[in-house]
């Protein structure tokens, strides 16, 4: 049976109100909210008429809800509609009367606010601020009424209009004045053939082929392009500081060569970019984001070829230091429109060749391969050659992502070298920071990461990093759970400072999302040196959020002389791994170790909320290793390693009455360890003593198990693993869910063949 959220939700999507009808009968669904939408405005944002028909006035002045998770889809598809209004509910409800004003039904508001007995100031406020937004206009409320100032047609209520007067005109015309008189007054599509840049008039709606290549003179500008221009194999040739303004209308079967940055300053909804190559060699000197081909595009660009050499060098914006400036091989921004209108960038191959950044520190400066910030869509789009940087961050696809990013392959070689002090320097294959969604992307360039610059004066507020990730640096969004899926990394993966401490890993580096079916091939490389931290993993350095379903085959070195957290998927978690095979090497010097086939360093953490304390650990279940671990440590160091999950963390709450701690569940270790560690164990190496001992805690979910259901391969160490009594003081233990088995009773066992049919069949 699907949960409720479920089954409300598609009943809605497709205005089924036979199955509507049925949850009212068990539940008051009326009440219910999914995320920030409570059941009304998810009626009015899917346009459910017929259950809106007898369910519109009995819900519309309900202000208490049963809340339940908000799927992916609705807030894609809200987003497409708020525009820019988002911004008021990165945490706030969405009532049924805003929901009504951002999709412009004012005649419906005006009809149901005065039912809606309790709207409060806060809605209020907010229904001012979204007209106001959206059309700079204002809204009063008296008495039980809403005043609402008249707005401006839109586009779709202008186009309806006119067409009802052409049916009209017609009428009259075909009754009293002929056919034609009528055929006259019709649009009349031109074409033409020129030679020449003085036989376009760009304003028109004309259509041109081209004949000869047209040159545009340095510094010409025009305000849009409102034609079709067919290039018919043709060049475009632009002069220095030469821009098109705003196209309406489409550009394909092109060439165009430049020197300078963004042809347009924005593609509009209906323009397209088609069948084009645009051929750049420029050196830019800018304090502004930007990008080759447009600025902005909010209509259709794709089979574009860009081949890009020359320098970008970023400058600070004058009088503000903390500005990001972003800038993309072909877009600085993909952006979707207040109407829904989504940017699309599709099919398009960029090639950098001798193309080198260059920042300045305030600057604050990053480079997408394909885009800047992609608010859209970016699909199915190549990015090949080499890309070096010096203080400016690099992305092989899009530096931030709000959108849907799908199908892209990076086999461009990426690297950054910085010796400020004050930088971190950060590479990634795809993506830069990832807010909502990136699947089917492959890595297969070279990924590198450096710092140069000598000792300097750590602030502690900050970390001080160099990193480096096949896929993406961040995975994290403030409004949605964002999710990076099917994605394959195999490229080499290289991180090194001497000053600052290394992140790397073969998928993301930090993700408070969700990792599924992702694989790393890649080799990991991390050093660092002076007393300083590497956190390794070989598909993520920090889980934040769940992992599923994902493949580690990439060897991972680690080397320095401060503490090194290393797993075969992750160096730390506070989340879940399940369903992850790792059998890429591991080898790691340091003075101190977390190290695991699976996992380095399971943590704990812990929230206050109103309803209670959340709490937060890092588990390890239905996984397998086949990793060979090797570790050494330096000086008086010490090591905790084990087969699937280095050091398991506890925390005690209740006076120390009750403790919560990481979990290894359901897993196995079949790999070697060859070590001189402190402390090795086939499943652990060593955890806290208290969930060793009490093995379970209870939580309104159930009862969970920190350790059971583990194997681990008959290697003549018996050991589960170590308890920590005390401050360095460990006992080494046995059981626990955990026996070692040979080979073929492991591979025979249901257990084993199950985790291996949910992993993926790259395997």
């Amino acid at each position: 049976m699907q949960p409720i959220e479920e089954s409300l939700f598609q009943a809605i999507k497709k205005d089924d109100k036979k199955a509507f009808d049925a949850l009212m009968e068990n539940t008051q669904c009326g009440a219910c909210r999914l995320g920030r939408f409570p059941t009304l405005s998810l009626l009015y944002l899917y346009d459910a008429k017929k259950i809106l028909a007898d369910y519109e006035e009995k819900f519309i002045d309900i202000t208490s809800f049963t809340a339940y998770s908000e799927p992916v889809e609705i807030s894609k598809k809200f987003s497409s509609k708020a525009g820019k209004c988002l911004r008021l509910y990165l945490n706030e409800i969405v009532s049924p009367l805003e929901m009504l004003l951002i999709l412009d039904k004012t005649n419906r508001l005006k009809r149901l606010y005065p039912l809606a007995k309790n709207a409060s100031s806060s809605i209020k406020g907010r229904l001012k601020a979204i007209y106001f937004i959206k059309y700079s206009l204002s809204i009063k409320f008296e008495g039980n009424a809403i005043v609402i100032d008249k707005r401006p047609l839109n586009y779709s209520e202008k186009k309806k209009i006119f067409n009802i007067c052409i049916c009209v005109v017609l009428a009259l015309i075909i009754f009293v004045g002929g056919p034609i008189t009528a055929y006259s007054i019709l649009p009349k599509r031109s074409e033409g053939e020129v030679t020449k840049l003085s036989h376009i008039n760009f304003a028109s709606q004309k259509e041109y082929i081209l004949k000869k290549d047209i040159v545009l003179p340095k510094n010409f500008s025009v305000e849009k392009v409102n034609c079709t221009i067919n290039g018919d194999g043709n060049k475009l040739i632009i002069g220095d500081n030469a821009t098109l303004g705003e196209l309406n209308g489409s550009l394909s079967n092109l060439t165009i060569e430049s020197g300078s940055g963004a042809i347009f300053n924005s593609v509009n909804e209906n323009a397209k970019i088609q069948n084009v190559t645009l051929n750049v060699n420029a050196e830019i000197e800018t304090s502004q984001g930007g990008a080759f081909l447009a600025l902005k595009n909010y209509g259709l660009i794709e089979d574009v070829t860009l081949n890009a050499s020359g320098k970008i060098t970023a400058i600070a914006p004058s009088g503000n230091g903390q500005e990001e400036l972003a800038f993309g091989g072909i877009v600085y921004q993909n952006n979707v429109k207040s109407n829904g209108a989504a940017g699309t960038i599709k099919n398009c191959a960029v090639n950098y060749s001798e193309f080198s950044l260059a920042g300045e520190t305030s600057a604050n400066a990053s480079f997408g391969g394909v885009a800047g910030v992609n608010n859209g869509y970016l699909q199915n789009c190549k990015v090949a050659g080499e890309i070096v940087a010096d203080t400016f961050d690099i992305a092989g696809v899009c530096s931030l992502n709000n959108g849907v990013v799908s199908g892209n392959v990076n086999e461009a070689n990426l690297s950054q070298t910085s010796d400020d002090t004050e930088w971190n320097p950060i590479v990634s294959g795809i993506v830069l920071t990832n807010a909502y969604a990136v699947e089917n992307c492959d890595n297969k360039g070279k990924i590198t990461s450096k710092s140069t610059c000598g000792e300097f004066e750590i602030n502690e507020e900050y970390d001080s990093a160099a990193s480096a990730a096949g896929i993406a640096y961040l995975n994290r969004s403030s409004m949605t759970t964002p999710f990076i899926k099917n994605c394959d990394n195999l490229g080499d993966i290289e991180s090194t400072a001497e000053y600052r401490d290394i992140y790397a890993a073969g998928i993301c580096i930090s993700s408070s999302g969700i990792i599924e079916r992702c694989k790393n091939d890649g080799r990991i490389d991390a050093k660092t040196a002076n007393g300083l931290n590497i956190y390794v993993g070989g598909i993520a350095s920090l889980a934040f959020g769940d992992v599923y379903r994902s493949v580690n085959k990439g060897a991972i070195t680690a080397t320095g002389d401060g503490e090194t957290q290393a797993g075969g998927i992750s160096a730390r978690a506070i989340a879940e791994l399940s369903y992850c095979f790792s059998s890429g090497e591991i080898d790691v010097t340091a003075k101190k170790v977390y190290a695991g086939g699976i996992l380095g360093y399971s943590d704990i953490a812990s929230a206050y909320t109103m309803t209670g304390i959340s709490i937060y650990v890092g588990s390890v279940d239905y996984c397998i290793s086949e990793s060979k671990l090797t570790v050494n440590t330096t000086g008086d160091g010490a090591s905790y390693v084990g087969g699937i999950t280095g050091y398991v963390k506890e925390q005690g709450f209740n006076n120390d009455e009750i403790f919560f701690g990481g979990c290894v569940t359901n897993s196995y270790f079949m790999g070697e360890y060859l070590s001189y560690a402190s402390y090795f164990g086939n499943i652990v190496g060593v955890c806290g003593v208290n969930v060793y001992e009490k093995n379970s805690y209870t939580t309104d979910s159930g009862e969970f198990y920190n350790f059971g259901g583990n194997y681990y391969l008959d290697n003549g160490l018996k050991s589960f693993g170590a308890t920590l009594k005390g401050e360095d003081k460990f006992v080494a233990v046995d059981g626990k869910g955990a026996a070692s088995a040979t080979l073929e009773f492991i591979k025979n066992s249901e257990n084993y063949k199950s985790i291996l049919a949910k992993i993926p069949k790259s395997l």
